[in-house]
């Protein structure tokens, strides 16, 4: 099981400029998995997101911090 965090405002799921090992750190980590924790925090974006899931989502656990907005809709061709 590893940590994921979504950084780098809006975008595609699978994209893994958009996945970091750490808050607020450099994307390039592996896309999240089933024993993944996925977080999406203030340090993911200031202005709000968008995430396209253009995949089938896949993580142990989503954790968005309240003060966040994020808009996460599916978008799969």
């Amino acid at each position: 099981m590893a940590d994921r965090y979504w950084v780098g405002g809006s975008g595609n799921w699978n994209d893994t400029a958009h996945w970091s090992t750490s808050s607020g750190g450099a994307g390039g980590a592996s896309v999240p998995n089933t024993s993944d924790n996925v977080y999406i925090d203030e340090n993911s974006d200031s202005n709000g997101l968008n995430i396209n899931l253009n995949v089938n989502l896949n993580c142990q656990s989503l954790i968005i911090t309240p003060d966040v907005s994020a808009q996460i809709s599916g978008n799969r061709n």
